[in-house]
């Protein structure tokens, strides 16, 4: 069985891979327990035909949590795939001038982006800690993205300012709040939706523009914009309905590079 995980700043989500299929997305954040704590359990999971043979990971902690969890799979006999980005893989081009700086999770969404939506420029939006915008051609160039502030650090920021208040309730939103609770929750999630959408406008106008889908020399006429991470489930509401949006785009992209990964061992042997 192979283990797919992400590791992020504020949680943890894994799916298993077993003969070709992947289970449901799971998610566990690190308030009452710490990421390596719950890795090395997830790791230790499973009898004698399904015990966990490979683990795909990736992850945006410092370096000592993957010498951690190395340490951890020699100890268990399991082999591990560290995906990291890179200048040139899976048919993509990354943009950032130094490859590596780009975060990795953001690589495996545009891979995931590139071997899933093959005929189309994409942007991918993810919204977890912090919000990444990051565009991508059909022939798999990435252009490029940005960075904001996650709706929930927005929102703290905006707290520790005021001094006033518990975190808002995110669920509620109004155009014209009659209270400050009210002003600081609408304003949050408006204000990042406006942000979103103003960047992805700007993004998919850029990404019309260019001429590349094969051998054919005019402009696509379509650009599929992804949602994903934690806070999607709440950004996608306010955003157009042809935004689509993938709760497990990560484990989709990790998926890839295993059977990618295990096919190039076959072929090796």
């Amino acid at each position: 069985m192979i283990l797919l995980v992400d590791v992020g700043n504020s949680r943890i989500k894994w799916a298993k891979l077993y003969k070709g299929k992947r289970s449901q997305q799971f998610a566990q954040d690190y308030s009452h327990e710490y990421a390596d704590s719950i890795l090395l359990r997830l790791l230790k999971e499973g009898d004698k035909k399904k015990r966990i043979k490979l683990l795909v990971l990736v992850c945006v902690l410092k370096a000592d949590f993957i010498q951690k969890i190395e340490e951890y799979c020699r100890q268990l006999n399991i082999e591990i795939k560290i995906v990291r980005s890179q200048a040139k893989a899976y048919g993509v081009s990354n943009a950032y001038d130094t490859a590596s700086l780009l975060g990795a999770d953001r690589f495996v969404g545009l891979i995931a982006a590139h071997q899933l939506i093959p005929d189309q420029h994409c942007i991918i939006i993810s919204c977890g800690t912090a919000v990444t915008i990051d565009a991508i051609t059909v022939n798999g160039q990435h252009l490029g993205g940005l960075i904001l502030p996650g709706l929930q650090s927005f929102s703290e920021c905006l707290i520790k300012k005021t001094a006033l208040l518990n975190t808002p309730n995110m669920a509620k939103t109004t155009l014209f709040a009659k209270n400050t609770a009210d002003a600081m929750t609408s304003g949050s999630i408006l204000g990042l939706v406006e942000a979103i959408n103003g960047i992805s406008s700007q993004m998919k106008g850029e990404l019309l523009k260019i001429k590349c889908l094969g051998e054919k020399t005019d402009p696509m006429n379509s650009v599929q914009t992804i949602i994903c991470g934690g806070d999607a489930k709440l950004i996608h509401h306010y955003l157009p309905n042809s935004v689509q949006r993938e709760d497990d785009w990560l484990m989709q992209g990790l998926q890839f590079i295993a059977e990618f990964y295990l096919s190039s061992i076959a072929n090796s042997l």
